[in-house]
């Protein structure tokens, strides 16, 4: 027989399971609306989240891979500020963001340019108290 205490259990099981779903949708939420507004097309399946490091890949044409990098990172700082001002228990903040810009190279091959920051960095492009110039100064951009 499934008594009061079981069934208390799964509620406050079901509510945190609720509260950190809705912490990364929130996430995903700002992400998506930040990358549309400067046309970066992004969907859920391209975002990683690991407890200190959110990653994001994207895909952009030959000559702007760099504006693509930007807005990735821009796009996780003010996702990271917006779960901060939330103010929620669950907030998703990680310490690290790395962006992946899939590059078509000639046909048939990719290259992929990766950097990683971290989110305190991405926060300060997204508020616009970086530059960009700055920015990528301060990330290690790998190619591959």
């Amino acid at each position: 027989m499934i008594n009061k205490r079981h069934i208390a259990l799964v509620c406050c099981l079901s509510i945190l399971a609720f509260n950190y779903t809705f912490a990364n949708y929130a996430f995903k939420k700002k992400i998506k609306t930040v990358c549309s507004s400067y046309r970066v097309t992004v969907d859920a399946s391209s975002m990683d989240f690991d407890s200190d490091l959110f990653s994001l890949t994207l895909e952009s044409n030959r000559n702007n891979f760099e504006m693509v990098m930007l807005v990735g990172f821009a796009s996780a700082g003010q996702a990271v500020t917006h779960q901060n001002n939330l103010g929620l228990s669950n907030a998703y903040v990680p310490k690290e963001i790395t962006v992946r810009v899939n590059v078509p190279a000639s046909k048939g091959e990719t290259m992929v340019f990766e950097a990683t920051c971290s989110s305190d960095i991405a926060i300060d492009l997204a508020a616009g108290t970086l530059d960009s110039s700055e920015f990528m100064q301060k990330i290690d951009l790998q190619t591959s």
